[in-house]
């Protein structure tokens, strides 16, 4: 996997950083301020420097400048993160030295994870590669050894992500492995950041009787159209998932109980809107559990899940109660 080097003055948000990535299996560096920063730059050749703008010694900015005039770390590509986000100098700067990616302080573990697959996708290309007289040959073959490796690597991940499916191939959310992975990681950030977790776990009720009415044609339909009443209802660092069949679970990171009440009403608010658009034997039902963790709480994803299930399914069992 690709090496990350994580530089910065503070102390818990470089573990925030080390803590969210190392779950996803990348090599991860780390340095606390640029000159240790480029000293680990220049004899590890990491694929990504993520690093804070204000630092001792050496910038953030004055990194970059030197990491441009080094032949083998002029195409490394660098991300920003900075508490002073806001300020439009700030990024005025950055894009004059060729970093297009700033976090806020502290970032969103999903913000984060776009950007550093952003980053990875996308190195960049410097504008004037060195003359070669102007490198020695041993740097020129060093360069080359390096390059092999990284083709050689993304071919392996590559090869390793067409094997894995994360995604549910027919609602586009993830799947429960994809699901699984994530929600891990975000938990352990949460807890790490100091954050609350909570989790909804969602049966869709009215599938069967929809599968038995119209076929599995029915039930797709079914199963699509309340995939993009989730992605309606959560935010875009919420992690929604479906777990198979008719269950559903959504991941929410530093919501109050009020904060996810209203969550809840939401996704009733959407699944009515639908159920007025469609005919009434396509109208879909869901009974829901949620569950909310302090973030000191120790407990495993899978009985976070467990617990949210059976949630759920008290509230499915009130539902059949009162009709």
């Amino acid at each position: 996997m690709a090496t990350i080097l994580i530089a910065g003055s503070n102390s818990s948000d470089r573990r925030a950083y080390i803590t969210l990535l190392g779950n996803f299996g990348y090599r991860l560096l780390e340095a606390d301020d640029g000159v240790q920063a480029l000293e680990l730059a220049r004899r590890e050749l990491p694929d990504l420097i993520v690093t804070e703008i204000l630092m001792p010694n050496m910038d953030g900015f004055t990194l970059v400048r030197r990491l441009r005039a080094e032949p083998l770390l002029m195409g490394t590509p660098v991300i920003f993160h900075t508490s002073n986000y806001d300020e439009t100098e700030i990024h005025r700067l950055a894009r004059a030295s060729g970093v297009t990616q700033i976090l806020r302080n502290p970032a969103e573990p999903q913000a984060i994870l776009r950007a550093v697959n952003e980053a990875l996708k996308n190195p960049t290309i410097p504008a004037r590669l060195p003359q070669t007289g102007q490198l020695q040959r041993e740097h020129l073959q060093l360069l080359a050894n390096k390059l092999y490796e990284k083709v050689s690597e993304l071919e392996d991940v590559n090869e390793r992500l067409r094997n894995l499916s994360v995604v549910d191939g027919l609602t586009g959310l993830n799947n429960r492995r994809g699901f699984m992975v994530l929600a891990t990681s975000l938990l352990k950030f949460a807890r790490r950041a100091g954050y609350s977790a909570s989790l909804i776990y969602i049966d869709l009720d009215s599938l069967k009787q929809i599968n038995d009415a119209f076929g599995h044609a029915g039930g797709d339909a079914a199963l699509t159209g309340f995939a993009r009443i989730l992605t309606a209802t959560f935010r875009e660092s919420d992690i929604v998932g479906r777990l198979g069949g008719d269950e559903f679970v959504a991941l929410i990171v530093d919501a109050t109980d009020n904060d996810l009440a209203g969550m809840q009403a939401h996704l009733q608010k959407n699944a009515d809107d639908y159920n007025r658009r469609v005919a009434p034997e396509h109208a879909l039902s869901f009974s829901m559990g949620s569950i909310r963790l302090n973030a000191d709480s120790k407990i495993s994803m899978e009985e976070f899940l467990s617990q949210a299930d059976e949630a759920m399914y008290k509230h499915k069992q009130s539902r059949k109660r009162a009709q």
